[in-house]
């Protein structure tokens, strides 16, 4: 038996005059002129020639090692493999096996001299492999400091505009992005919550009249497109193999920023943010009993969260008792767990919450004043700094269109221009991320929710009505018994 092996790695390269067709073609007529018939044919469809692993290399090689091939034919060697050991290697095996190797673009010499040609046209692929790689990344790089899209990730609210590189609004698609965000942020949803409320309402996805994924859900919510305000080069992506890749995250500098059509605004942005904390915080997940102070109570030494749990006294003629305490995280959980452990004791649980919703009623009815329980120092207005950073960022954004556009209008060389980018997008990535930090800083300012009546609160009976309250209120409550009793006071959350 004779074969014939042929590869192709992308549509690109059949343009180039690799398709599977021609390289059979003439293949076969190599061959056939030999008077060489019998032939097997080996395709690798869509298989890149730096890795070995190829079924129907895989093939080819076991039917060499079972002696069932006498003849070998290939259109050229960069099809066998572009990766100059892996051809060497392949070489080898087929010359030790006893078979002849034939290439249409050239014979194959065992020679030593016809080793070095072989090896200098394999070191050449490489290189233009590497040359070509390294050209494509680039060019993408520079296409996203002119602040165009490189890779249409069909975001959804967001449609195409393949001339202009840029996604723009799809307005259908928006308005259902805007009632994911007033779901989180007024209705106080979840990502799989709004997601069956979607799905009940009949709002379809992209996807065969499908309902929207939670992963879409999610993704609305989270990514800092959806307020204007896209990153491209987040991460670096390098093939190991046909189908493996390893993924790394890039450092934050190095991102590019890019501006796209905001659906939402910074403001309701950061609200479905702190929304989607309030969430994690406030889940319940597997405890059985009601916490006024779940997700609102913090240890005072250590500052991490106080985890809420019940456990059981024995007694000799009845039924153990169950009593209900918070304790400091990192002294339950080994995951959050100190170096030297907390010496915050358990606190008890409904004493606790009787005692906290009791300073509430009292500040409703007048006889006393929450302020008194609220640190004072936790309080900094942030809004100078927040204001000097905005001109500055939207200097560096109006200095970014400016580059751009001298470089359209060839008043500056591509180096430059590409120099002066990478410069401004350093700055902004920088800036952009402090706004954020400091932006959040000031959303927790507020103390108190200015809709809560001193009357709802003196009405207020059921658990439900007063942990509804205590978290509206906009508070952290930070407690720590050392002995007997439980010191605490009021944070600005």
């Amino acid at each position: 038996m004779n074969a014939v092996y042929v590869r192709v790695s992308s549509e690109e390269q059949a343009k180039s005059g690799y398709s599977l067709g021609d390289q059979l073609q003439v293949c076969r007529t190599r061959l056939l002129s030999m008077r060489i018939t019998d032939i097997k044919e080996y395709i690798d469809d869509g298989y890149s020639g730096e890795y070995l692993d190829r079924p129907a290399l895989d093939e080819l090689r076991n039917d060499l090692r079972a002696k069932l091939i006498q003849n070998i034919c290939i259109y050229d060697p960069d099809r066998l493999s572009r990766n100059l050991t892996n051809q060497l290697l392949i070489a080898d095996e087929i010359e030790k096996s006893g078979v002849a190797l034939y290439f249409v673009t050239g014979d194959y010499d065992a020679s030593p001299e016809g080793r070095l040609f072989f090896s200098i046209r394999g070191a050449i692929s490489a290189f233009e492999k590497a040359k070509i790689r390294e050209r494509t990344q680039r060019g993408r790089k520079a296409k996203a400091n002119s602040g165009k899209i490189v890779h249409n990730a069909r975001p959804y609210g967001y449609s195409f505009d393949k001339e202009t590189s840029m996604y723009i609004i799809n307005e259908d698609e928006a308005k259902v992005v805007r009632m994911i965000y007033d779901m989180c942020i007024n209705q106080g949803m979840g990502a799989r919550t709004i997601t069956l409320e979607l799905a009940h309402m009949g709002i379809q996805g992209r996807k065969d009249g499908k309902p929207l994924s939670i992963n879409c859900v999610e993704q609305v919510l989270t990514r800092d497109m959806y307020y204007g305000q896209h990153y491209l080069f987040r991460q670096s992506v390098t093939k190991t193999g046909q189908n493996t890749r390893e993924i790394k995250n890039v450092p934050r500098e190095d991102w590019i920023p890019i501006s796209v059509p905001p659906i939402v605004d910074y403001e309701t942005y950061q609200q479905a943010q702190k929304q989607r904390q309030k969430n994690k915080r406030y889940a319940k997940r597997n405890t059985t009993h009601d916490y006024l102070l779940q997700g609102i109570l913090y240890c005072s030494l250590c500052g991490r969260s106080m985890t809420a749990y019940g456990r059981p006294g024995a007694r000799k003629k009845t039924d153990p008792k169950m009593y209900y305490y918070y304790s400091c995280i990192t002294k339950e959980s080994a995951i959050y767990m100190l170096d030297k452990p907390c010496q915050c004791s358990r606190i008890p649980a409904t004493n606790f919450d009787e005692s906290v919703w009791t300073i509430f009623v009292n500040s409703a009815n007048g006889s006393d004043s929450l302020d008194r329980y609220i640190k004072k120092d936790a309080v900094k207005d942030y809004s100078d700094e927040i204001g000097k950073l905005s001109m500055l960022e939207a200097a560096l954004f109006s200095k970014r269109t400016e580059i751009t556009t001298w470089f359209r209008e060839d008043l500056i060389d591509a180096d430059t221009a590409r120099k002066e980018l990478q410069g401004i997008n350093k700055e902004l990535t920088s800036v952009t991320s402090a706004l954020t930090a400091l932006r959040h800083s000031q959303s927790k300012l507020t103390i108190t929710d200015p809709t809560i009546l001193p009357a709802e609160i003196l009405a207020a009976k059921t658990f439900a009505d007063k942990q509804n309250i205590l978290r509206r209120s906009g508070i952290k409550v930070y407690a720590v018994r050392l002995e007997d009793s439980v010191e605490f006071e009021f944070n600005i959350r």
